[in-house]
């Protein structure tokens, strides 16, 4: 609807400071001569976007005007709603959740009975203690103390760590807490299935650096222990790699079988991952690493020499 398209281009605008007719045009896939009908329209209801030719040009809403964040027409506003639900559940009491519910649900009322979304973002095996987890999580960041828990690596060893909180994040299906680990004197991502012992700790000073410079941290640090693996799949379970795999990852060949070429942490996981598609995948390379798989499955068979 156009409509939704101009409200959204606004938003864009706003947030972005200065955006090109090309981006505009990608973003929503229309074409350049639609951007510029668009910016007259946009014009004509009395909202002063002006252009800036030359590099780093656009357009771009003057400094005079401001614009209210919140455009959601029914629909969005009720998978806000059911988004916003699934986490007060997990976060517990918390007044700025009740708050942002109580406005978006008296703004935006839903018919009884009608839902096209829910969700369920709790862990299977330890949802009671991944609510307690989050809410002692939230707390700490929210009053800047630290938090000391037993943690499970990934060579199955506990060893007791003390973090500086930043965020709670959700990825993979699984909650994690990212912050400064006072032990490794870096930042890190903990998985709260992983987690024992957790309670707060004393106040800390917050670190001076930007939540996307952290992530990059993260990543280059795991990155350190990846490994390229090649995985052959048989016809059968080929059309649902997708569920576990990028499309971009994923080749066919002319034998029929399925290919896929990725990274993963060179860990013991890794190894339980690739047994979970039993016979239908073949671990091609590297070559250490399929060798390393052939003792772990010998390494089983002892459990069940009777």
């Amino acid at each position: 609807m156009r409509v939704d398209r101009l409200l959204s281009m606004l938003l864009i605008i706003s947030g972005k400071g200065t955006v090109t007719g090309k981006e505009l045009a990608e973003h929503f896939e229309v074409s350049l001569r639609t951007i510029y009908r668009d910016i007259e329209k946009i014009g004509e209801a009395g909202i002063p976007v002006a252009a800036s030719s030359g590099k780093g040009g656009g357009y771009y809403i003057m400094d005079s005007y401001n614009i209210s964040g919140l455009f959601l027409n029914q629909d969005e506003a009720h998978t806000f709603v059911a988004v916003m639900k699934n986490l007060h559940g997990l976060f517990g009491r918390n007044e700025a959740f009740n708050d942002i519910m109580l406005k978006v649900e008296h703004t935006y009322k839903q018919e009884q009975g009608k839902h096209k979304l829910t969700l369920d973002m709790s862990h299977f095996s330890m949802e009671q203690e991944i609510k307690e987890y989050i809410g002692i999580i939230s707390k700490a960041i929210t009053d800047n103390r630290v938090l000391v828990f037993d943690y499970i690596n990934r060579d199955m060893e506990y060893l007791e760590r003390t973090v500086e909180p930043s965020w709670i994040d959700f990825r993979h299906g699984h909650w994690y807490v990212i912050g400064f680990c006072r032990v490794r004197e870096d930042y890190r991502r903990f998985k709260l299935v992983r987690i024992k012992q957790l309670k707060q700790g004393p106040p800390f000073a917050r670190r001076e650096l930007p939540d996307d410079r952290i992530a990059e941290v993260i990543e280059h640090s795991y990155s350190q222990r990846d490994i390229q693996v090649v995985l052959r799949f048989t016809s059968r379970i080929g059309e649902r790699l997708t569920e576990y795999f990028q499309k971009e990852k994923i080749s066919r060949g002319e034998d029929g079988f399925y290919l896929v070429r990725d990274t993963f942490p060179y860990e013991e996981g890794l190894l339980k991952f690739i047994l979970s598609f039993g016979k239908e995948c073949e671990l091609l390379e590297p070559r250490e690493l399929r060798a390393e798989l052939q003792q772990y499955m010998q390494n089983m068979l002892l459990s069940y020499n009777d």
